[in-house]
């Protein structure tokens, strides 16, 4: 294990910090944090990039425009990502499964009294998520054969529970 900071976190509450190996490797990490999302206390955590690994609080500036967060519960949770698109802005994505959507929706918790509708091939558990989580974490990118869709930021994009 290392105590090499590369990525920032986040938690429901708010609270923010570097993402270490101090006591456990960056996948077992990633996964513990994500089956703590409960829809009912812990909705939504986050990472991104640090801009300043050396510091102390370099997390608190991103070091691009790119992160992952999730929001749901261990059973049920929502990926989203934000990457470049071709023209250099940053787009926001749901991170689904490649098989197609059978049309039915779901709502995915994301505060008490918010929530997100997805597509079925566009939830996961916990570990699933966190395999995505990791990937990014290692790339800063989502790997195949995950799949992006693209979210329009001119819509609302939660509903009330």
């Amino acid at each position: 294990m290392t105590n090499q900071r590369t990525h920032a976190q986040q938690f429901t509450s708010g609270q923010m910090g570097w993402i270490t190996e101090n006591r456990r490797p960056a996948p077992e990490h990633l996964r513990l944090m994500l089956r703590r999302l409960d829809s009912e206390n812990e909705y939504t955590y986050a990472i991104w990039r640090g801009a300043d690994p050396s510091s102390v609080i370099g997390f608190r500036e991103p070091a691009n425009e790119s992160f992952m967060q999730a929001a749901g519960s261990a059973d049920a949770m929502t990926v989203e990502v934000r990457l470049p698109g071709a023209d250099g802005e940053g787009r926001l994505y749901t991170v689904g499964r490649p098989e197609p959507a059978n049309g039915a929706t779901t709502l995915i918790p994301i505060s008490d009294k918010r929530a997100v509708r997805v597509f079925s091939n566009e939830i996961f558990t916990a570990d699933e998520a966190a395999v995505i989580f990791y990937t990014y974490y290692l790339t800063d990118a989502v790997s195949q054969p995950h799949v992006l869709r693209e979210l329009d930021l001119t819509q609302e994009l939660s509903e009330e529970r």
